[in-house]
This record gives structure tokens, sequence and C-alpha cells, in this order.
């Protein structure tokens, strides 16, 4: 997942290291493979593990965990595997081992992709009509409840589509609702969602359509997506640290904690404070939705497994028999979507592709299939190069713990093959501090704003609905300036605002919260954000933030277990919680009170806030409620 800040905001991690190897038995490659030899040195070498360990230290991140992967003829398995660990894993201090779990994210996408292969290689299983299931079957024909907002879109879009982010849907990330309803009735609100471009005219990544695709087994087995990729990935490969339960991961005692920046607010110069985020953002029970698209969580040891199976072209690496049809493999890794503009990031790098779940370009003439990912206070790189027999999958705990691992995985290939060293570290802090430069800067608030009182009343006498984001209630918040005396803006009573104003994560936010302008918090309980604060630029247009906090999910689980210190499969010895989290989202967004009438009253949000990708994608035409990227329209009066 990418939300809030650019995918190559990853940390970077440090602390102490180890390294081991284990070997498996094996298989003949393709002649076109190169295969490791016992002359050559260890894919992690010395070198590599001291450069880590000192970019852990430059970049403050917590943990880190690593593995390569490549065939190996002098090992009786025939292949090498080899980890390296470092920094501290939860709260309490546990190191990193290449036995810990983490959240891979987005490079969960590649076993979804991977599964709806196994699904259309199944001969039995036919789609609504009592046709063969293909890629190129059309979603209407398997889902009663799938519509778009675009009508050629929907009639038109099928596996593939989803699969290569060519729907001209853009991310609308902030619709997810972990808990509300099945996946079935999420699928069902995607027809509200507004499309930004047609059906295959630009690649724009979208989660929730690797949501949708996960719903495939139970429309056709009756069978959980979860269920499935355990009977057919999970257990066939031995991966015994891997599931989508949030429950057992945590019960096992092996799941890392993810760090994030508490009350950081780069845009106004505060960094903040790095924090575990305990427990996980995704509560046990809640699973379901985000499971296709990023729920996957694994260890070093099991996704170096994983990753010999696709060196292997689909077959076990111990026993060499099929898991994945070689044909899924080539399927899902091939090209069908220009990626980032098709514009290379730096001179090495070829134009990106992408398949299905799976990124296609060259590096130095050779060439390269993978994926990151990105869930909040974790990150993920996993890559493998087919021609050279190599993989390398790197893993922190760090929410900005990209430029690390892009560093260190270009370290590990470039000593696997032999090829010149690049200060890939340096490259990155200019790309992240280029970044932060960008978001200190925003267009300032005119000296002599226009200030509505009947807007402000608005605003706070009337609710707010959207059929897929759901509901907002504004509150005021008593203090933040106005031009004229508070007392005199006749505001409604808001009970429900009373009491969450008073809330601590609330009161921490508005406590590191500039007033100068007339400001409302809104609750906004959705799968990335629990609130949004909008604060007063300029007549009816609102400074957009998303907001995240932990703290609700604490409560819960205190009710539940009695108290957080129990969640000790996290690390989290006595005293060692550090308390709720509070994090801004970095992108500031654009809100609109729109008032033309009874027929068009409601609230337009802009600027980016529905996550539009592409270069072809358009941003809405036309004013008012034509103008929104996600319009929530006035519901009552009260």
């Amino acid at each position: 997942m990418k939300i809030g800040k650019v995918w190559l905001v990853s940390s970077l991690i440090f602390l102490p290291s180890s390294v081991s190897a284990s070997h498996v038995f094996g298989l003949s490659p393709p002649k076109s493979q190169q295969p490791f030899t016992a002359a050559e040195e260890y894919l992690i070498t010395s070198e590599t593990k001291i450069y880590a360990e000192g970019l852990l230290k430059r970049w403050n991140s917590p943990g880190l965990s690593l593995a390569a992967v490549r065939r190996d003829y002098s090992q009786a398995s025939g292949w090498r595997h080899e980890f390296a660990s470092f920094g501290i894993g939860r709260a309490d201090g546990s190191p990193v081992t290449p036995d810990s779990v983490f959240a891979i994210a987005s490079n969960s996408k590649l076993f979804l992709a991977v599964s709806v292969g196994l699904l259309i290689h199944n001969a039995t299983l036919n789609d609504c009509n009592g046709k063969r299931l293909t890629w190129r079957t059309k979603m209407q024909d398997l889902m009663p409840e799938w519509g778009l907002m675009d009508m050629d879109a929907e009639h038109g879009a099928t596996i593939q589509d989803l699969l290569s982010h060519r729907t001209g849907m853009p991310r609308h990330d902030f619709s997810y609702h972990f808990r509300d309803g099945s996946l079935g009735d999420m699928i069902s609100k995607l027809r509200y969602l507004r499309p930004s471009a047609e059906l295959r005219e630009t690649f724009q990544y979208n989660n929730l359509m690797y949501s949708v695709l996960s719903y495939l087994p139970k429309i056709l087995l009756n069978q959980s997506y979860p269920s499935y990729v355990s009977q057919h990935i999970f257990n066939p490969l031995n991966m015994t640290a891997s599931t989508f339960s949030v429950a057992e991961a945590e019960k096992r005692g092996s799941f890392v904690d993810g760090f994030q920046y508490d009350m950081e607010d780069i845009p106004n110069g505060k960094n903040g404070t790095q924090k575990p985020t305990v427990p996980y953002l995704v509560r046990a029970g809640d699973e379901e939705a985000w499971a296709g698209p990023g729920g996957v969580l694994t260890s070093a040891r099991d996704m170096a497994l994983w990753m010999s199976m696709l060196l292997n072209e689909g077959k076990h690496p111990y026993t060499n028999a099929t898991v994945i049809p070689k044909g899924v493999i080539e399927h899902v890794a091939r090209g069908r979507s220009v990626a980032d503009g098709g514009k290379p990031e730096f001179p090495e790098l070829g134009p990106k592709v992408y398949g299905a779940g799976q990124i296609r370009y060259s590096y130095r003439g050779r060439e390269i299939v993978e994926h990151g990912g990105h869930n909040p206070g974790y990150r993920t790189q996993v890559a493998r190069l087919p021609e050279d027999n190599l993989g390398v999958i790197s893993m922190s705990n760090d929410d900005v713990g990209g430029p690390l691992m892009e560093s260190v995985k270009w370290r590990i290939i470039d000593d696997a093959l032999g090829l010149q060293k690049i200060d890939w570290n340096s490259r990155y802090e200019k790309v992240w501090n280029d970044y932060l430069e960008k978001a200190r800067k925003h267009t300032p608030r005119p000296k002599n704003p226009e200030v509505s009182r009947s807007t402000l009343v608005s605003l706070t006498s009337h609710t707010f609905g959207h059929p897929t984001y759901g509901t907002l209630k504004p509150c005021f918040v008593p203090g933040s300036v106005l031009p004229f005396p508070e007392n005199t803006l006749m505001l409604p009573e808001q009970p429900h605002c009373t009491d969450f104003l008073s809330l601590p994560p609330t009161q921490r936010l508005l406590a590191d919260t500039n007033l100068t302008s007339p400001t409302f918090l809104i609750p906004f309980d959705v799968g990335f954000a629990t609130h949004l604060l909008l604060k007063h630029f300029d007549g009816n247009i609102f400074n957009l933030t998303a907001v995240l906090t932990n703290w609700a999910a604490r409560e819960e689980y205190k009710r539940k277990h009695g108290s957080i210190q129990q969640l000790s499969s996290q690390g989290l010895g006595q005293g060692r919680d550090r308390g709720d989290l509070v994090l801004r989202w970095l992108e500031t967004f654009e809100a609109e009170w729109i008032d033309k009438g009874e027929n068009e009253q409601g609230l337009a949000f802009r600027g980016g806030f529905w996550g539009k990708e592409g270069p072809d994608a358009r941003s809405p035409e036309g004013t008012g409620k034509h103008s929104a990227e996600v319009w929530f329209d006035r519901v009552n009066n009260k």
C-alpha cells in the first residue's frame, strides 16, 4: 500500500546483525539461468552487513530482515539461502531474526495473483454463465455485487484489468472499511467511487481491485481466500510462519512491531517521535478486506522458500513437485501496463511495466521482477533476477525504511553479479530530502481571508455522507481563532462533539495543532484514518489533513484482554509500552463547502484525496459537486 508517504520513504534499520545460511535440495535449472558455484562469495557478504548496519544507524531505523536466494550446485540441496538480521523487532528490544514475522503489505498481491492463476487452471471451475474461467473473464460475469460508476468499465473490466491496475479507478484508499460489512458489501459499493480515467487508458495502482479478486475463492468454491492460500501455497511450501491471521501471528510471539513517527508534522517542521504501533493496525477478525492487497504476515525464512519456488518456475525447491503452474508464474510477470509514467528514476534502470502483483524492468542490462510493500509501520521489497537465478528479500519495521532497503538490495545484487558498486544511499538521501523540502512548501493562507459565519454554522449543523466513504459529522474546535467573537457564532449544540473532542487522542492532536484559523475535526473511522482535520483557508475552502491514531484499537484490546501489557507476543514487557500514536498523513488535501440550494449542498474533497495516478488520469471538471473527487452530500439538518 502507498498512503501518506511515497514508496521511497521507507526506512532503514540498525543494531546487532546475525547471518545464517540454510540449504535445501537441488533441482535442474533452465539452461538460461546462471547457477551459483562454490567458488563465489557469500550472497550477503561481511562488507554488506557492515554497510547495512551503518545505514541503520544513519537512518535511525529499528530493524531489518534480509534473505538472499540463489541456485548452488555445490550444496546437496542445490540452493543457497542466506539470512541477515539487524536491529530490534519489538518494543522490548527483542532482536530481529530470520523467523521474525513482518506484514509484507503489497507483496501479498503476488499471492493473490497466483491464487487467481490456480483457479483459472482448475479445469472444473466455470463462471456464472457456464464458461471456462480465464484471465479475460469479465467481472460482471463472476460477481452479482460488481459494479462501477463508469458503465463501460463495469461491463468491460476483466480479471486481468483488475490485476494490472487498468480499470480507470484511482486508489480511493480512504474508502476502506475493515469492519463495516462483508467483502461482498464492499464490492457492491465500488459503483459510487468516481473514476479518473477510462478503462485501460492508464495505469492507476488500486488496492480495492485486489480485495475484489480475493472474493473469487468464496464465490467459486465457497472457501475463504486465506484458507485457499494456506491450502495451495503456504502448506505445500511448508511456510509455517505465514498467515493472514493477526491473532495467530500475535500468539506465536514472533510478530514484530511496526514503528512510526508519533505527532510528526513535516509541513510545519515537526519530526515526531519514533514509536511502535501496538497493536497492529488491522485487528483480529478484520482481516478479510485487506487480505488480498496487503494481508500476508510472514518471515524472511518463509519468503526464501517462496522465492526459490518462483525462481524454479513454480516447482517446489525440495521435491520438484509443481506448486504453481509455470504458465501462471510467467503470466503474472508479463508486463501489461506501463507503470510510473514509463520514466526510469535512475540511468541504470529501464522503464517499468506491471503484470499482476509484479513489476518488471531492467537493471544495468539485467532483468528484474519485483514488488514493494507498505503497511503503516512496515516496508518490504521482494526482487528476483530470473536469468541470474537470484532473489533478494528485504523487510523493515520502519514506516520510512525504503531508502535503506533499496540501498542494501542493490548492494547484494551488485556483489552477486560482480558489478561495480553504486552509492545508492546518497541517491536515495537526495530523493528523500527533496521530498521533505517539497512537503514543507505550501501555499500560505491569504492575509485577509474571508470567513463566513453561515459556512461555519452549516458545517456544524449538518451531517454529510458518501455511500462508500461513510458519514461525516464535523465538530468545530472551540478556541480556534475567528475574525469575530466566538459567542456570536451561534453554533448548534453538538453532544457527540463534546465527547469526541475530549478523547485523549483528540486532545493530543489539538494541543499540537495551530488553531489560528477556524478549525474542524471529524471522526472518520476507516482503514487508514481515524480523523479528518479541516483548517480554514479562504472563503468556503479548507485545508484537509487525514490523521490516524491507534488509541481506539488499544482501548478495545484492553477491554478484551485487560491490559496492553498482555500483548507479550509483540514484546511489550512491563514498562515498555510507549502509549498511543497520532500520525498525520503527509499530504494536504482540499475541502470546499458547496451550497447551491437544496439540491446541491455538501463537501467537495479535492487535491488528490482520491489518489489519482498515471499520465492520462484526469481531475474532475466543472464546479461545485462536479469538481469533487469525492462528494459528501448533506444528508440531514441535524
